[in-house]
């Protein structure tokens, strides 16, 4: 099992992809420009645009523009996109807070730098420019989506701490906490680059969501995984009290290897739901490749 580095996830991107995600990054680059803000909450409200991932749910929004408008500008799909990573970032700063999450992706983060209530009000900063980037893509569909989405992400994040409290956490409890604390985006992600080419027929709607949501489970899955086994030497491994999809079927089968079984063959299975769907609807090779990468 093996962390790809960001480089490979656009090595696959069509050109007019990669072209419209470099927009992305100069929009996100350029967000507080001809503001006044302290040093200190600026460079916090930057900091995971600076030390910016894979990009991932953009980079979805994107190529699902890209598909369902056969490659024509994807110019109105810039802002959306933008304003996707934005709330994923705000839900980065939060979880940061919340976890006492000291590093990363390899460095300190806001919380550590700059303490808590800095990097409370970075997350206030950003999650106010989502919602204008939102408003200046000119589709309400695209804002109440995204405002939904951040509902969910709230809810999630509540339920974590809930069932950290718990003795006992089943698959149930895990499915709907990574429903809400990472599938919601990626599933938002994906209809708002719909929405941003006018695509909103509700069976082509109905499939994305579908698609984003087995997507989103496998890559939470995913994650799990790498953190458990310490796979990515940027990040720390996973914590005593995280709620981690090894540790669920660890406890119900007392086998650690068949545990990290299940899980790999559960990440598998849900790309293979999200590809299914693909393969009866868009039939795009460039999105399936694009998601087969989450595989391990």
């Amino acid at each position: 099992m093996v962390a790809l580095s960001p480089s490979r996830y656009v090595d696959l991107l069509p050109t007019e992809v990669r072209d419209a995600l470099n927009k992305v990054i100069k929009t996100l680059e350029g967000l507080f420009e001809g503001m006044w803000i302290p040093t200190t909450l600026l460079n916090a409200a930057y900091h995971y645009i600076r030390n910016r991932g894979k990009l991932i749910r953009p980079t979805l929004a994107l190529l699902v523009a890209y598909i369902l408008s056969d490659g024509s500008s994807l110019d109105k799909s810039v802002l959306p996109a933008a304003s996707v990573e934005l709330i994923h970032i705000a839900s980065l700063l939060q979880d940061d807070i919340m976890d006492e999450q000291r590093i990363r992706r390899g460095v300190e983060t806001p919380y550590s730098l700059f303490g808590a209530h800095t990097a409370m009000l970075a997350s206030d900063l950003i999650i106010a420019k989502a919602v204008e980037l939102a408003i200046r893509s000119g589709d309400n569909d695209i804002v109440f989506e995204l405002l939904n989405s951040s509902i969910k992400l709230a809810v999630g994040q509540s339920l974590e701490m809930e069932l950290r409290g718990r003795g006992y956490v089943t698959m149930d409890d895990y499915l709907r906490l990574i429903y809400y604390k990472t599938a919601s985006l990626i599933e938002s992600s994906m209809i708002v680059g719909a929405y941003s080419v006018n695509v909103k027929d509700e069976r082509t709607i109905c499939n994305i969501r579908d698609i984003g949501r087995f997507v989103g489970l496998a890559f939470q899955i995913r994650d799990d995984l790498i953190d458990y086994l310490n796979i990515d030497s940027k990040n720390p491994a996973s914590v005593d009290d995280e709620i981690n999809i090894v540790k669920i079927l660890y406890k119900g089968s007392g086998d650690i290897n068949a545990s990290i079984s299940t899980a790999r063959k559960l990440l598998n299975e849900m790309l293979d739901n999200a590809i299914n769907i693909i393969r009866n609807t868009m039939n795009n090779d460039i999105l399936i490749n694009y998601i087969n990468l989450l595989r391990i």
